[in-house]
């Protein structure tokens, strides 16, 4: 009886048990991935890795920076700097792949992470690009409507105000496009593909943009 008695006493002053605190956990990344069928674009070789980062040139990883075609998304990917792998060469991820070019996606990069090289290469690449998929955006062209009662698709490409828009919405009623060129001929619009360009490389540099038409840079976070 003592003997429970002094169980009774010292479990008056032992603590409760305390519940584990509730952690929040952080959202995890997507894994970032480039489909093998998917184009793409090299932009830059960085052989020796990146020049801020601290390591030994010898255990850098070689990189090298791409766009992807249609969806014109921005990768840092692994490559194999002893292969014979040129900045502008274009082909299908799973081709760079079986030639032992390029090897897995580090990350998706924004268009500030761009080198200097590849920062002047992207707007004629774009141009060029954007051609193999003309049927794409003749159709947007053709389909595009207003986003919000003051804002026209239209007028997310840089250099079309009122004006251009009415001129193309007009010259659409009338006849859908039908090429680049017919856009040239009928409006005052005279270099579509590069005002498209204009608008992808915007919408990579990320800030201030609210509404993304072509590029799936946001879309795959």
């Amino acid at each position: 009886m003592v003997g429970m008695e002094r169980n009774r006493d010292r479990d008056r002053y032992r603590r409760p048990p305390q519940r584990p605190r509730y952690q929040r956990r952080e959202p995890r990344k997507k894994k970032q991935f480039i489909k093998k069928f998917r184009e793409l674009v090299i932009l830059d070789l960085l052989l020796h890795g990146h020049p801020e980062e601290d390591k030994p040139s010898w255990s850098k990883t070689p990189i090298a920076q791409v766009l992807t075609f249609p969806d014109f998304v921005l990768y840092e990917v692994k490559c194999n700097r002893d292969s014979d792998i040129k900045i502008q060469e274009k082909g299908l991820y799973e081709a760079f792949q079986q030639q032992n070019k390029l090897r897995e996606v580090l990350k998706k990069i924004n268009y500030q992470d761009l080198t200097n090289t590849s920062k002047a290469l992207i707007q004629p690449i774009l141009e060029k690009g954007i051609l193999n998929y003309e049927e794409e955006f003749i159709n947007f062209f053709n389909n595009s409507t207003s986003i919000t009662p003051r804002m026209h698709a239209l007028k997310l490409l840089p250099g079309i105000g009122q004006k251009h828009m009415w001129d193309i919405l007009g010259a659409r009623e009338r006849q859908k496009f039908t090429t680049f060129q017919d856009i040239s001929d009928r409006t005052s619009l005279s270099h579509p593909a590069k005002q498209l360009a204009l608008r992808i490389i915007k919408e990579l540099q990320r800030e201030g943009i609210k509404y993304y038409l072509f590029s799936k840079t946001q879309k795959y976070e």
